[in-house]
């Protein structure tokens, strides 16, 4: 009997250690692994890309990857294409955080109060299934051609995504706890700061992450539609001409300004909602 435990025990021994060694290897090796496939893809994508451009060569559709990067050196060593770019995020920026002081609130308000719900619900409806690309005529008309309509542009693109996953995660708060904090005397603005809050922060953050990336689309369309200022002047102007290096150089930055929006909201998720 004591054989059998004995060899039993020596089994599920071995066994835990091989899941073990497993879990660590895996660990280890995945990071560094899925780096090298990513810093490959880029690679093989730009010399797919260099080899494209090259057979297209006078074509004035696809440059090279090195005619391309060679324009963007340029163009990061002009001081006007910095001016281009801080006018550019000064409506991304100014758009984002009126788009964070009014979603915020007004979804915490709705996920709470049904009535206001059912209330906003077809203006919601209708910001997230129509085009706000159509609505941006409008706000040249409204409030001209300045910042004050690219900045509204800018809000429309992002604003119902918010309002909707903040009202979201606060409707997904735990009943129970709800009414256990309520039962241990906790009074409405307690539960609403210490249960519901920390409930909908995934659904706020999950917001704010969705919502800068339609602010950075709204910001290009404002300058490409409204007015030919900041990152969307300069690709109508190389669009004009036919300079499609410099004109892939400047989406690029666009592309860079967007991605950076991202990795950046990622990191606020993954600080805020660490206890997940």
């Amino acid at each position: 009997m004591f054989q059998v435990k004995s060899g039993a025990n020596t089994a599920a021994a071995t066994a835990g250690l091989a899941a073990i060694l497993r879990r660590a290897t895996g660990h280890v090796g995945r990071g560094p692994l899925q780096r090298a496939v990513r810093v490959l893809s880029v690679v093989a994508g730009l010399l797919i890309w260099e080899w494209v451009g090259r057979r297209a060569a006078g074509t004035l559709t696809v440059p090279p990857v090195s005619a391309v990067f060679k324009a963007l050196s340029q163009r990061l060593l002009d001081p006007g294409f910095w001016v281009a770019a801080f006018t550019t995020a000064q409506a991304l920026v100014l758009g984002f955080a009126l788009i964070v002081v009014i979603g915020v609130p007004v979804g915490l308000v709705l996920g709470r109060v049904p009535v206001t719900q059912r209330l906003a619900d077809p203006y919601l409806a209708f910001l997230l299934a129509v085009p706000a690309a159509p609505l941006v005529p409008l706000f040249m008309i409204v409030f001209g051609t300045g910042l004050a309509a690219r900045v509204a542009t800018v809000f429309v693109f992002g604003i119902a995504i918010l309002i909707v996953n903040t009202a979201a995660g606060v409707r997904l708060a735990p009943f129970p706890l709800i009414w256990m904090a309520e039962s241990f005397g906790a009074t409405r603005p307690q539960v609403f700061r210490r249960v519901i809050l920390p409930a909908a922060l995934p659904g706020v953050m999950a917001g704010l992450r969705l919502a800068s990336g339609r602010a950075v689309v709204g910001t290009v369309v404002s300058e490409l539609i409204i007015i030919s200022v900041g990152l969307g002047k300069m690709i109508n102007q190389y669009s004009a001409s036919f300079d499609t290096p410099n004109l892939f150089a400047v989406v690029i930055t666009v592309l860079a300004i967007g991605l950076a929006v991202a990795r950046t909201m990622n990191w606020a998720e993954r600080k805020a909602v660490r206890w997940r």
